[in-house]
């Protein structure tokens, strides 16, 4: 995720990929399932083994690329 060559086509894609990866394919899909989740139980049992990789990844998305209606959602 920190290479310079990389390209995407917006962050949410990058948060959306992992937050998937994070939930271990839990059928959910992006940010808006995990948040949805989220209300029910805590990242702990969400993520379990994957919390605290999911704190390092997260911290690599470039939150200031995203349009502020979308960051008030988030």
């Amino acid at each position: 995720m920190q290479h310079p060559d990389l390209a995407v086509t917006s962050e949410e894609r990058v948060l959306d990929a992992i937050l998937t990866w994070g939930t271990q394919g839990d059928g959910l899909h992006g940010w808006e399932g995990a948040n949805q989740k989220l209300e029910e139980c805590s990242p702990n049992t969400l993520f379990a083994e994957r919390l605290e990789p999911m704190n390092e990844l997260l911290a690599l998305v470039r939150f200031p690329l995203m349009p502020l209606s979308l960051l008030q959602k988030v």
